[in-house]
């Protein structure tokens, strides 16, 4: 691991080396830490599958430095994605379009579509124009699992698997970007987001919401679209706010909106603002804490109704969704 103070630092030119070399990087976003190859060798992409035990069904976005690297990599751009990117990027808004003959068929899932984002992060754009190529790029954890928002999670999570890991200290968005399906009749999100959907339609006109969640095995256009992701190791469980209390017990946690009930004290009390940016971007360090300091159990309450918490609720119901047998 490498503490990274800027984009100017010289673990930058020797994470660029290892991908130019067909290896693993993790990097700090503005949203998550990425776990990074070159995006144009199948080979580097296959590693990050193999690191991360990812389904070959699920695509991973390429990061790219700007419009012009992003329309090189499609073989249809319309008017309206160059209006999202003079709006939107660098940002946390994933475009996906029909790809190229030049993006691989691994990054893409086998499908028709290629997903592109430009991280507003420091050194994340500077890890690109070092390499000069787009990178691929998914959360850098153990599928299904926990999104990493720290250098330490990376770690944690992959461990030896990564060649090297930069560390650029704490996310800011703290939940993975929005993605946005212009490749069809009408844009539609495909994974709620730091982007709302109300802002999308304000310079798009309308705009649908997936809200479906597909099975572990199902092609995905995009990532984030299982019906179980997100997932810490302890059970978390969803009720409605001050419900749920009278079944804790043992090694159990109770987060709470706004006001924290009355609770044995046995039980862990946590309190978050009733604010969804500000859930978003504690909640996955949080549950990553609870795993840490082996509690088995978390209830957390519900968020509220509404577009603002649209992207807490996606996240929320895909970590408590139970595995299949």
């Amino acid at each position: 691991m490498r503490q990274v103070e800027g984009p100017d630092d010289p673990a930058i030119l020797e994470a660029a080396e290892i991908l130019l070399a067909g290896g693993l990087v993790a990097f700090p976003t503005e949203t998550v830490y990425g776990l990074g190859a070159d995006g144009l060798n199948p080979k580097a992409v296959a590693g990050i599958y193999a690191a991360k035990g990812r389904p070959a069904t699920n695509p991973v976005i390429l990061h790219v430095d700007g419009l012009a690297s992003a329309k090189a990599l499609t073989s249809h751009w319309p008017a309206e994605a160059t209006a999202l990117v003079e709006r939107y990027w660098p940002g946390p808004l994933t475009l996906v379009l029909p790809a190229s003959e030049m993006v691989p068929a691994i990054v893409r899932a086998g499908g028709p579509t290629v997903a592109l984002r430009c991280p507003a992060h420091r050194i994340a754009q500077a890890l690109i124009k070092a390499v000069g190529r787009p990178l691929a790029a998914p959360s850098a954890n153990r599928s299904q699992q926990l999104s990493p928002t720290l250098a330490e999670h990376v770690a944690s999570s992959l461990g030896e698997a990564v060649d090297l890991i930069l560390d650029g200290g704490p996310t800011e968005a703290g939940l993975e970007s929005t993605i946005l399906d212009l490749s069809g009749a009408r844009p539609r999100i495909l994974r709620p987001g730091p982007v709302a959907p109300a802002e999308l339609a304000a310079l798009l006109g309308a705009v649908d919401l997936w809200e479906g969640a597909l099975k572990l095995g199902e092609t995905q256009p995009a990532p984030g679209m299982a019906e179980r992701h997100y997932a810490p190791r302890a059970r978390l469980e969803l009720v409605d706010p001050g419900t749920g209390l009278s079944s804790l017990g043992g090694r159990s946690a109770y987060v709470a909106l706004g006001t924290l009930p009355p609770l044995p004290d046995s039980i862990r009390g946590i309190l978050l603002p009733l604010d969804a940016e500000a859930v978003g971007a504690r909640l996955f360090a949080l549950l990553h804490e609870l795993d840490d300091a082996g509690f088995e159990r978390v209830v957390m309450e519900r968020p509220p109704a509404g577009e603002a918490w649209l992207a807490v609720r996606d996240r929320l119901q895909r970590a408590s969704a139970r595995e299949r047998p």
